[in-house]
């Protein structure tokens, strides 16, 4: 499984932005670690992070960016995003298995009719994007991505509790994605989901998720090898609260998990504690663990579930 992490570009961890120079050596060898990047057309669509990118010469998952859009109130234009895509191929990576474009359609937000359109339209426009079926629509599209595609996305779980997530990915796993023996039937890749327990369950090809800075912007780092969080921020909140803060964990414990968090990533603690782009390069380098635990764990969807229909 590959787990591409959202927005590096986009939140300018670039190796010489101000941002990630104030990390250091240490800073800039996590950054030159990161393999897979999600980015989304709706923030990188602008000439300087196009530049950044192709200096780098790294190749990034593009997101339309519709999501985004739509909860700001803007716009997308499908055959400008065509333009794009065809423009700036050389960025954008391809999976080797399939030859697919790792980029996704527009999305019809709330209609899964409008995001089939969309997606014919794109293909008449000269772009094969990836076919996105979201949670909660009628199954009858997902059966169409099924016989027509090699490699699909599911996305509208970024507002969805893990429960009920859970819940509908082990009923269309069980009933449509998985082969008998657990095996994918085709492959997946899961958009915006942050939830380990979630990544884990079901052998997807990608997943990506933007968590590493989410928490990080909230005061917060990923323990190695848990993967719990943990606030280190001096302005965190949490800081006041017994366990919940590196501050008041027991001096034994607080000991251990500094000398981890240290020797791992080469960043000193005071650093991750006063600095938001230290935790921001922090959590970027130490999904590169989850990521080969998660593969590790999980090669095929073993269902819990049985359904009477």
């Amino acid at each position: 499984m590959n787990l591409y992490l959202a927005g590096i570009h986009a939140n300018g961890l670039n190796p010489d932005s101000q941002v990630l120079l104030r990390t250091g050596d240490a800073g800039l060898k996590l950054r030159n670690g990161i393999r897979h990047l999600l980015e989304s057309y709706h923030y990188v669509g602008n000439a300087r992070k196009v530049a950044g990118i192709r200096q780098l010469k790294e190749k990034v998952f593009l997101d339309s960016g519709a999501f985004s859009a739509f909860t700001l109130g803007s716009h997308i234009d499908l055959d400008a995003y065509c333009e794009y895509i065809k423009t700036h191929m050389d960025m954008i990576r391809v999976d080797e298995e399939t030859g697919a474009v790792l980029a996704s359609v527009l999305d019809g937000i709330g209609s899964a009719k409008v995001t089939l359109e969309n997606q014919k339209a794109m293909e008449s426009n000269g772009v094969r994007p990836l076919p996105c079926f979201h949670f909660g629509e009628d199954e009858k599209y997902l059966k169409h991505y099924l016989d027509n595609y090699k490699y699909i996305t599911l996305g509208g779980l970024v507002p969805v509790s893990t429960k009920e997530a859970m819940r509908w990915l082990d009923r269309i796993w069980a009933k449509y994605l998985a082969n008998a023996d657990g095996t994918p039937r085709i492959k997946v890749h899961a958009f915006g989901v942050t939830s380990i327990p979630l990544m884990s369950r079901y052998p997807w090809a990608s997943v990506d998720s933007s968590s590493w800075v989410q928490n990080a912007s909230n005061g917060g780092i990923y323990l190695p090898h848990t993967f719990s969080s943990l606030a280190v921020s001096v302005d965190s909140p949490s800081r006041k609260t017994q366990g919940q803060h590196i501050d008041t964990l027991p001096a034994i414990v607080r000991e251990a998990v500094v000398k981890e968090v240290e020797g791992i990533s080469g960043l000193p603690i005071d650093g991750l504690r006063n600095d938001y782009a230290f935790r921001y390069i922090y959590n970027a380098g130490i999904f590169r663990h989850i990521q080969d635990h998660i593969t590790k764990s999980c090669q095929r969807y073993k269902a819990d579930i049985q359904e009477l229909f």
